[in-house]
């Protein structure tokens, strides 16, 4: 069953196994004279994003390599760098998919740490990426958009035993990333060193860069919806020292907490 909301259009995947990879397919088609112009700072997000901006690309911006990309298509990694992104025609419109942290795994034998901090879903998937791009070019609604993005998912899925690193991803979200690497690895029965091995071949990042990203997604909800102060919430987080947690949210956002407060009406996570 779709989910309407003005522009946006969601989905989640009616297959069974799809629907344990992939959170929910989407739709996004609204003017840029709707939105605002300046560049739209992201929030790191512990999920993957697919995207196809069919005929109008987006200026993808990581201040922390100091590099730039103008994409039609795009995979988004799971990092903590510093990114914004802008729209570079006069409308936005994406279909895409957002996918848990090992999802991409189940596409790719690639080791996810050696692909690029912007996945070119092209140079990827090569012939299946660019035959399905002609293919929704063609089709009328949503719903036949986000049926042909379930087929193609299904019919490239590959046969992968991923339960370690699954489980290391439920743990860690169960507890909002306030956990040891130590203890997740006690759990689990493995070497911590075998824990992290696991992070970076399937998920493309360390273990305390993933607790880093779940742990900013919470404390932006809390920041967002909540009238607590920043001590408490520093302090919910297990943040004990509220220099440490500044600088913590600094080196992730590039601005201090009590800005991104004020402003975080403007910013949004790390989606497409």
């Amino acid at each position: 069953m779709d989910i309407q909301n003005d522009h946006f259009t969601f989905r989640r995947p009616e297959n069974l196994f799809l629907s344990k990879i992939i959170e929910y397919y989407f739709f996004i088609d609204i003017p840029i004279s709707q939105l605002t112009e300046e560049p739209e700072f992201m929030i790191p997000f512990p999920r993957i994003t697919i995207g196809y901006f069919f005929e109008h690309p987006f200026m993808v911006v990581n201040d922390t390599l100091n590099k730039h990309q103008v994409i039609n298509t795009a995979i988004s990694r799971i990092s903590t760098q510093k990114i914004n992104v802008k729209p570079v025609t006069d409308r936005i419109k994406i279909l895409g998919a957002h996918i848990r942290p090992f999802g991409l795994a189940y596409f790719t034998k690639k080791p996810i740490n050696k692909l690029p901090w912007l996945i070119n879903t092209e140079e990827l998937f090569g012939t299946i990426a660019k035959e399905f791009m002609q293919k929704v070019h063609l089709l009328s609604n949503t719903e036949e958009m986000f049926n042909a993005m379930e087929n193609v998912f299904l019919e490239n899925i590959l046969t992968r035993d991923l339960p370690l690193i699954t489980q290391a991803i439920d743990l860690i979200e169960l507890n909002c990333g306030h956990i040891e690497i130590a203890e997740l690895s006690k759990q689990l029965e493995v070497s911590d060193r075998t824990l992290r091995n696991h992070f970076y071949e399937y998920i493309g990042c360390s273990p305390k860069e993933y607790f880093r990203v779940v742990k900013m997604k919470q404390i932006a909800y809390q920041m967002r919806n909540s009238e607590n102060s920043l001590t408490q919430i520093a302090h919910d987080n297990n943040y004990f020292d509220q220099a440490h947690f500044n600088h913590e949210f600094k080196d992730i956002t590039g601005q201090s907490p009590k800005n991104i407060r004020k402003e975080i009406p403007n910013f949004r996570f790390l989606q497409f």
